[in-house]
């Protein structure tokens, strides 16, 4: 009798650890990109190029060529702007070459992307994504 109970109570343990395991995977948030360059590489080096010298294939459909990133610092005397920068890219800060505000504007790609995959905290995800891109882009200086 007592190796029946003890059966049943390991058999009990190991459902609760298992189930555990599904909710804590089911009820997470997708992962993000781990890094400012796969964003990069991914939102932004059609335009800014690889580089970021504003020599992406995309960059000779613009009548202005995309700004070079890699001279960010030069612009601002030798500081880097970070709120500037994450403003640029998720569309606080009009860039013309951007268009109507349409960088497009990540900021609400980022947050569409987030809310159609049900994360948890969409804008605080963006946030995060905007400053990895924006991180990244002080390494092209």
């Amino acid at each position: 009798m007592i190796r029946i109970a003890r059966s049943a109570a390991l058999i009990l343990a190991a459902l609760v650890v298992v189930g555990a395991a599904v909710f804590f995977v089911a009820t997470r948030p997708p992962q993000l990109p781990v890094n400012g360059r796969e964003l990069y590489v991914r939102y932004c080096a059609s335009c800014h190029g690889m580089g970021g010298r504003g020599d992406g294939p995309a960059s000779k459909a613009f009548r202005r060529r995309p700004s070079d990133l890699t001279r960010v610092r030069a612009r601002y005397a030798g500081q880097y702007p970070i709120r500037e920068v994450m403003a640029a890219i998720d569309g606080r800060y009009p860039v013309r070459a951007h268009g109507d505000s349409a960088m497009p504007v990540w900021g609400i790609v980022f947050e569409q992307e987030k809310e159609e995959k049900e994360a948890r905290w969409p804008k605080r995800t963006t946030l995060l994504q905007v400053r990895l891109i924006a991180d990244y882009v002080l390494t092209l200086q």
